[in-house]
């Protein structure tokens, strides 16, 4: 059971973190591309708010949810944005750590060691050093951003933007009235179990230097587990000790 949990955590361990997107809180309709967009980042602080963040520490608990019962633990992840991403997952039964040191990946687990992340590992971990989907938007280098069909979720009406990396087509979906980004999809590759549509959902914002930081998370692998994660302490701006993003 512990197993296969950990293969399927191995690809998107680290979207703990992707529901996590810092999020508005505004209440302007925006129907465009751009408008979504810069709505979106303009109500969750700005970008001179963020660009203010030089680093960000949240601790909390996770309880995994699988056909077979509950795996509950402890949570800690550290951001040093558009460069370093690093998280833990500590219970009695499994423990793993993630990190992207700024051009590498790797993972290690008590059920199959170290192992170097590449391909869409590597690029989920690398998504999670960003402090807002929306924020590379426009900018040298950026993932390519379309409009997509509006939705309705939860009986709510959302904006949909379309989000291509090298190896991964993300969903974004944007309350249309509060702005939040309520969920993030994208299909994955996880062996065995071949392609997966994941979905990360958010919500509990709160506000930490200017911005809008979620502070619950469930991430959602069809079949396999579901992980819900409540961070009870945020730190911005603390110093970093480094090695925590390198291999050991």
């Amino acid at each position: 059971m512990i197993t296969t949990r950990t293969r399927i955590v191995q690809t998107v361990g680290a979207l703990l973190l992707a529901c996590g997107l810092f999020v508005p809180a505004g209440a302007a309709q925006a129907q465009t591309l751009d408008e979504i967009i810069e709505a979106s980042l303009e109500a969750a602080g700005g970008r001179e708010a963020m660009a203010r963040i030089t680093s960000v520490r949240q601790t909390g608990t996770f309880i995994m949810s699988t056909d077979y019962g509950d795996l509950a633990g402890d949570t800690e992840r550290v951001i040093i944005p558009n460069q370093k991403f690093y998280q833990s997952l500590d219970s009695d039964l499994f423990q793993q750590t993630q990190a992207w040191n700024g051009t590498s990946g790797w993972q290690s687990d008590s059920m199959q060691g170290m192992t170097d992340l590449e391909g869409q590992q590597a690029e989920i971990l690398v998504a999670q050093t960003v402090l807002h989907v929306f924020l590379p938007y426009n900018t040298p280098g950026a993932p390519e951003y379309r409009k997509l069909d509006d939705s309705e979720v939860g009986g709510r009406p959302h904006h949909v933007v379309g989000l291509s990396t090298e190896t991964l087509e993300f969903e974004v979906f944007v309350d249309a009235e509060t702005k939040l980004v309520s969920h993030v999809s994208f299909e994955a590759d996880v062996p065995p179990a071949g392609a997966i549509t994941i979905t990360a959902k958010s919500s509990g914002y709160e506000e930490h230097g200017g911005v809008m930081l979620a502070t619950l998370t469930s991430l959602d692998i069809p079949g396999a587990v579901t992980i819900d994660t409540t961070f009870t302490t945020t730190e911005l701006n603390m110093e970093v000790d480094q090695s925590i993003f390198e291999k050991p």
